[in-house]
């Protein structure tokens, strides 16, 4: 039980110094247009989940966040809880793990703004409020996220977090890539915090 406690210290000290208030944040980015998408950590292993929307690497281990769409009876998206945001524990034996309430509240769950039927699905990862993702369907019916990259629709394959560990862990930059809708281009947008 006191493992688990300091656990969730831990990781709230973590979301802390990565999230911090939204307003006091300031990033520069630098958007750059692949061949293909690069692997930052090769050696870890790549989730392939039912409905995988995308996922989230970290520099300190192979633990990672799957983002995945949850569709109902018919293969449309289920608007009640449209996102499942969970832990794989690559590391460990690749189980499945639920975000705990710090990581959902904090970091990396999911808000989802009010749609209506026959209408994308917009949301937001916590962490990052200010960056709107797309839930919709492509044209083989498959569940994706877009997200605006540079004026680009871009259907977002993996986050990775570049993490500086330590009492309060920091988060100094992270590179987001996916695919140009328009082009088919690789896109890598790297994000630096000022």
């Amino acid at each position: 039980m006191r493992k688990s406690w300091l656990l969730c210290a831990y990781a709230a000290l973590f979301f802390l110094a990565v999230c911090g208030p939204a307003d006091a944040r300031e990033r520069t980015s630098l958007i750059t247009e692949l061949d293909q998408i690069p692997r930052i950590r090769p050696e870890f292993k790549v989730p392939d989940e039912p409905n995988q929307l995308f996922y989230v690497e970290r520099s300190v281990n192979s633990n990672t966040v799957i983002y995945a769409a949850r569709l109902d009876g018919h293969g449309a998206i289920d608007l009640k809880s449209p996102v499942d945001a969970f832990w794989r524990w690559y590391n460990v034996d690749g189980h499945r793990k639920n975000l705990n309430f710090i990581e959902r509240m904090m970091a990396y769950g999911v808000h989802v703004n009010p749609s209506r039927p026959n209408q994308p699905v917009t949301f937001n990862i916590v962490a990052i409020p200010e960056r709107t993702l797309t839930l919709d369907l492509d044209d083989q019916k498959r569940p994706e996220a877009l997200i605006q990259i540079g004026g680009r629709t871009v259907r977002l394959a993996y986050v990775y977090l570049e993490v500086i560990d330590g009492i309060i862990p920091k988060v100094p930059s992270f590179d987001i890539f996916g695919i140009d809708k328009a082009s088919g281009k690789a896109i890598r947008e790297h994000v630096v915090e000022n």
